[in-house]
């Protein structure tokens, strides 16, 4: 077992740009001073699209519709495409580019996915790793939806998509944010993205053939507290460490950098 405890957030709901704000600070950190990994698993309030770094607001979103179901939008820190956020489980984790995760991009994704199949796996399933789609599936530009195509190192059950993750590197850190759907609200996404009415019925009947969410695999869905110590569990015996609790009070809004 490692040496240093890992730092661990349970969190729970908060709107995009909180959320994005309290993963950037963690990773910050790590980013300019030696510290442990850690783990912040949390949700959304309102439910929220989310958009890759590289993605233009303007046109990768329908604004208006947005606003008209009281959801809201947020640009992530890391990159890949929009994920809609709503009923799922949420993870951020952040750590220098050290031990274990001194490999690279691939490496490091690869080396997370396992602990998200141990997860899985814990709950009774039987998922396995992606194959990369082709890279043109993987424009950051594009504005089909983040589970339609499998990235790198993610998670399906039956070729269908379980989770999706997108990973942000610096000179000495980096920031993997991961979607863990439990139930299709997910779905809903492409009506709120721009295009046609046959557009967005063709991104939602795509959306559903190729991804899947927790309820659809259990006969019952655990609570999501539950399933969020389940996480960090997997975590913890994927890398052999221990958990140290976060101080959640030092990422509120007005504590001291």
């Amino acid at each position: 077992m490692s040496e240093r405890p890992w730092s661990l957030y349970l969190e729970g709901d908060f709107d995009g740009e909180e959320n994005m704000r309290r993963d950037f600070l963690l990773y910050q950190r790590r980013e300019e001073e030696p510290a442990s990994p850690a783990l912040r698993v949390y949700g959304w309030e309102p439910w929220t699209v989310s958009l890759g770094r590289h993605q233009d607001p303007g046109a990768s979103l329908d604004r208006e519709e947005i606003a008209r179901r009281g959801f809201g939008w947020v640009s992530r820190p890391t990159g890949g495409r929009a994920v809609f956020h709503a009923r799922e489980l949420t993870y951020c984790l952040v750590a220098r580019q050290e031990p274990p995760f001194d490999g690279g991009l691939a490496d490091t994704h690869q080396k997370i996915a396992g602990a998200l199949l141990r997860f899985y796996r814990g709950l009774g399933l039987a998922p396995e790793l992606t194959r990369p789609a082709p890279a043109r599936e993987l424009d950051p530009r594009s504005q089909a939806p983040c589970f339609v195509a499998p990235g790198l190192a993610e998670i399906e059950l039956e070729g269908r998509k379980l989770a999706g993750s997108a990973q942000l590197r610096g000179r000495q850190a980096f920031l993997q944010h991961g979607s863990l759907p439990l139930g299709p609200e997910h779905l809903l996404l492409p009506a709120l993205l721009p295009g046609s009415d046959e557009l967005r019925a063709r991104m939602t009947r795509s959306l559903a053939s190729r991804s899947l969410c927790l309820e659809d695999c259990l006969p019952a869905l655990p609570p999501r507290d539950e399933l969020a110590g389940s996480l960090a569990a997997a975590f913890a015996g994927e890398f052999g460490i221990s958990w140290s609790e976060g101080d959640s009070s030092a990422l509120a809004p007005n504590a001291l950098a």
